[in-house]
């Protein structure tokens, strides 16, 4: 993510185990900062895969503009 040359716009990543999901944020500027979402999980009752969709989703979207 600090590879990325474009330093306008903030990166985003994904970490993903199989059954639990994470979304990393990389802001850069003087000292990088990263943010990281909760951990999504498929073993929830919930299930979080729809949550996890929406994020990609909107992700795609951001990427797109």
């Amino acid at each position: 993510m600090l590879g990325n040359p474009n330093e306008n716009k903030s990166n985003f990543g994904m970490i993903a185990t199989g059954s639990e999901f994470i979304f990393i944020k990389l802001v850069k500027g003087g000292t990088p900062k990263y943010g990281t979402s909760k951990v999504f999980s498929m073993c929830n009752p919930g299930n979080d895969l729809y949550d996890v969709l929406k994020i990609l989703k909107k992700l795609i979207q951001i990427a797109s503009v």
